[in-house]
């Protein structure tokens, strides 16, 4: 996988994620029919990556980075450094929020692991739960089209 430094983001991205924002700059919808995690997802355009919002008592963070807010609230009210997947074993909080946030769904996330050679996985956020998605974007975008 080629990875490729975003001046928007300040930091290296695989190149064909970088693409595929800019062939969709207003974002679009990718429908997943994976076996631990089927929904339509909302892919954000750089605009919304961008988007900063505040959470209450925790911080404010842009969108792509959004996780690092969630992984803080995690690590505090369950005094546990780890997310959990029913199918992937457990995941450091640290992790977790070294995410970049790709798309959302009904609160949830579906993010790129700088950490485990950019493979996409799902965070939610009623209970902090995690699992892989896919190895990589570009394996993703061959099982997935945009709607």
């Amino acid at each position: 996988m080629k990875l490729e430094f975003s001046e928007t983001f300040q930091q290296e991205l695989p190149s064909k994620y970088l693409k595929f924002l800019d062939e969709h700059p207003e974002g679009t919808q990718i429908r997943n029919k994976g076996r631990y995690d089927a929904r339509i997802w909302n892919m954000m355009g750089k605009e919304e990556l961008l988007k900063r919002w505040t959470m209450d008592g925790v911080g404010e963070a842009a969108n792509y980075e959004c996780l690092k807010l969630y992984a803080q609230v995690q690590a505090e009210t369950t005094e546990d450094v780890y997310a959990h997947s029913a199918h992937f074993g457990r995941v450091k909080l640290d992790r977790v929020a070294k995410g970049f946030v790709i798309a959302h769904e009904n609160g949830d996330y579906l993010y790129l692991d700088p950490e485990c050679s950019f493979s996409l996985w799902a965070y939610y956020h009623d209970g902090g739960g995690i699992t892989k998605v896919s190895g990589s974007f570009d394996k993703f975008l061959k099982e997935k089209k945009p709607l």
